[in-house]
């Protein structure tokens, strides 16, 4: 499972071609593709059907529901991520879909929504969580995948949640000592961060990577989890 950071228009370009495909094992087999976005404002999440029959996009909007996220799924005519995926994969998939999230969730939601994702891994879908850079430049307040900040945070919440293990095993479980924070999260990188870390099993990334893609200074930067 990977969480990318990048313009995702500087992919296109050779540099960034040969990238994408270090990033997937090549004894590793993918049947179909589900990317991870998210986009500020919105009322729900939103599933985009980018190719195929449209199976990977109803079983994953059934599996949400069955958790309370009601989810609807809408044909999509960018063909972006679907060259994207076969740029990775080096073949064209079966299926690709965009699970695209709104911002205004509280953490555990969009943790939840990873737990929805996660049962996908084991039926030959490669989960990509995708942090789309504007590519005008308007990224000021934007934190790099390699910033401290950034790391840091994801450190937090794995110590929290080692906490959380340690308290449900304990006679003390139910006595309030671990709060939740139920507070929005408005910002779409920390969504989209939120459910890779659910993803990769509420622990800290085991990989780190960057390249430089052209002379613009674009780059690619993320993690990966050996989930």
């Amino acid at each position: 499972m990977l969480y990318l950071s990048c313009e995702t228009e500087a992919l296109t370009g050779p540099k960034g071609q040969e990238s994408l495909r270090r990033l997937v094992p090549r004894d590793q087999v993918v049947d179909s593709v589900a990317f991870i976005t998210s986009e500020e404002g919105g009322a729900q999440p939103n599933i985009l059907h980018q190719c195929g029959e449209g199976v990977l996009a109803r079983r994953l909007q059934s599996d949400m529901k069955a958790r309370g996220f009601e989810v609807a799924v809408n044909g999509s005519r960018e063909p972006g991520l679907k060259l994207l995926a076969e740029s990775m994969i080096q073949l064209v998939p079966a299926e690709v879909i965009e699970l695209r999230l709104n911002t205004g969730m509280a953490s555990e939601h969009y943790r939840e929504i990873g737990h929805c994702i996660e049962a996908l891994r084991d039926q030959g879908v490669l989960l990509i969580c995708l942090d789309r850079l504007d590519a005008n430049g308007n990224n000021a307040s934007y934190h790099q995948p390699h910033d401290s900040y950034i790391r840091n945070l994801i450190r937090q919440w794995e110590d929290e949640q080692r906490w959380v293990n340690a308290m449900s095993n304990s006679s003390l479980r139910g006595g309030g000592s671990y709060a939740t924070n139920g507070s929005p999260v408005a910002e779409p990188t920390l969504c989209i961060l939120n459910t890779a870390f659910s993803l990769g099993g509420m622990k800290a990334p085991q990989r780190l990577f960057g390249f430089s893609l052209n002379q613009n200074r674009q780059s690619l930067a993320g993690y990966g989890w050996m989930q």
